[in-house]
């Protein structure tokens, strides 16, 4: 038997700290957030996600980065620009529904399924101020739903019909991916 070491980033708040429990507050003072977004920017271009929500760098402020590029994990993504969301509030989300595989920086090494719906729409400020009313679909869709249920507490562990479809990334590179590929 051999022990792999998964390297988690300093910065990130993993599953098991009550923190990533709490619900976050509303940004009132968009000119104090400035250095927050931009330093959620560069961690999650460092890290190569797809998303990254205020709460998993420990801060309690509502606040979520997104950017989705291709990775080796999920090579198939469409890419996305980046968004700064502050305040983001999904106004509208379909009733239909999608399962997903999904992981997350704060349950590190390991990967879900997970239902979502497969449009949104959200409200939400940029940092410049401005109010904005989208509409989000597919896998940026997940992504934005994913980020938004850190602000409330939520992990995505806790969305999914069943826990048997939790897999190490490892092995779903093995078995889910590979069988995706035939």
């Amino acid at each position: 038997m051999s022990a792999r070491t998964i390297t988690i980033h300093p910065d990130i708040v993993t599953v098991g700290d009550p923190s990533l429990k709490l619900t976050c507050h509303k940004v009132e003072n968009l000119s104090l957030v400035g250095e927050h977004c931009q330093k959620m920017v560069s961690l999650l271009r460092e890290l190569k996600g797809a998303g990254l929500a205020a709460p998993q760098i420990g801060l309690l402020e509502r606040i979520i980065v997104v950017e989705v590029r291709k990775t080796e994990l999920f090579p198939d993504r469409p890419e996305s620009p980046l968004y700064v969301m502050i305040n983001p509030e999904i106004v509208e989300a379909s009733l239909e529904v999608e399962d997903g595989w999904e992981g997350c920086f704060s349950v590190p090494a390991m990967v879900g399924l997970v239902p979502r719906s497969k449009k949104i729409t959200v409200k939400y400020q940029s940092e410049d101020g401005k109010h904005h009313l989208e509409t989000f679909e597919g896998y940026l869709a997940r992504v934005i739903q994913h980020e938004c249920d850190h602000l409330d507490g939520q992990l995505y562990l806790e969305k999914m019909k069943d826990i048997a479809q939790l897999s190490t990334v490892e092995n779903y590179r093995i078995y889910q991916h590979q069988s995706s590929l035939r």
